[in-house]
């Protein structure tokens, strides 16, 4: 599963990156949104901030990145820094909803690399894959993004791993409803399992997933079985990336304890909120996203987006002047307005 090749998706306030293996599935994404590089650490982006408070019981130090909040870098032993001295530091996993993003002190180099580069060089292959441009609305990049949003992903062959993030640790359980086995029930188990596993390992990448992760494999599982699933899971992820990773041999109750290092926000995290939906930020630039598809496919049409109140009032408030952003590409035909439904509409105008 190395990296074959890079699509990207540039449209108006959002970039979004989908790797795919030699085989076309996609294995990583990655997500840009212009407006926030201001205020949101990055994964790799290197910053200066001050020391803010030392933290003994934790063994290190809260650092004020300015606008961009707070992030928390762990001292070595014996290395202390004066309260509101200035440091460089790289961030190594950004923040999370109950986390602040995590630093380390800058190394020696100095780095201009973008975001997007320091996410390729994460990746198995990664820097050395091609990058194809793709339209708004590309169908490939929107179908990956769908498969990290789900909450269940189809197994080759039947069944389906079920994935359950809560706030301690991400919950994968397998179905195989609608699996037939043709084999014995020991050979079926192994099989559905070390598919699982395999999967499971993309679906860490593609969802910007970390910390403990629990699969429950199917009986039965013995000891020696349990050592196979073990390696495929380590074997896929290794081949992705090379993130710290481990895995335990199954339990006897057949759950794999696996710890991964984060590295990226959570994709659902950053595009839903709590309730599960998308943000009114996420539905504002998907109907971005939407209006520039149409208006690739209709060049002469006048058309315009119709927004929910929520997105509508978030964008006027983002700062991306989204109709002069997008007559600079298709000319002025292309307007924005609120409406009164839940979900945005493009329509002619």
């Amino acid at each position: 599963m190395p990296v074959d090749r890079l699509l990207r998706e540039q449209t108006l306030g959002e970039t979004r990156w989908a790797a795919l293996d030699g085989s076309g599935f996609p294995v990583a994404l990655f997500l840009e949104r212009s407006h926030e590089a201001a205020c949101r650490p990055s994964f790799g982006e290197r910053l200066s901030g001050r020391v803010r408070k030392l933290d003994a019981v934790l063994g290190g130090a809260f650092v004020d990145l300015g606008a961009k909040g707070d992030g928390f870098l762990r001292l070595k032993a014996g290395e202390t820094f004066p309260e509101g001295a200035a440091i460089d530091v790289d961030v190594v996993a950004e923040g999370r909803r109950t986390k602040v993003p995590r630093l380390r002190l800058a190394g020696p180099d100095p780095t201009s690399a973008s975001p997007a580069d320091h996410w390729r060089a994460s990746l198995s292959g990664g820097m050395a894959a091609p990058v194809e441009d793709r339209p708004a609305g590309d169908g490939d990049i929107q179908a990956a993004f769908e498969d990290a949003l789900a909450a269940a992903v189809v197994l080759r062959g039947g069944g389906r791993l079920r994935i359950e993030p809560t706030e301690a640790l991400t919950a994968a359980d397998i179905d195989t409803a609608g699996r037939t086995a043709r084999s014995g029930r020991a050979a079926a188990a192994m099989a559905i399992n070390v598919e699982a596993a395999r999967n499971l390992a993309r679906q860490i990448h593609l969802r910007g997933l970390g910390g403990l992760v629990v699969l429950d494999c199917v009986a039965p599982i013995d000891k020696a079985a349990g050592g196979q699933v073990r390696a495929a899971f380590l074997d896929a992820f290794r081949e992705i990336s090379a993130r710290q990773v481990k895995a335990l041999v199954p339990s006897v109750f057949g759950l794999m304890e696996i710890s991964a290092d984060w590295q990226l926000t959570p994709l659902r995290e950053r595009l839903l909120g709590a309730d599960a939906a998308p943000t009114p930020e996420t539905t504002a630039l998907s109907g971005l996203r939407a209006l520039e598809a149409a208006a690739r496919a209709n060049r002469m049409g006048r058309l315009k987006l119709v927004l929910p109140p929520p997105a509508f009032a978030w964008l006027a408030g983002s700062g991306l002047n989204a109709e002069t952003g997008l007559a600079k590409t298709y000319g002025a035909r292309l307007a924005i307005e609120p409406g009164a439904a839940a979900m945005y509409d493009v329509r002619p105008d």
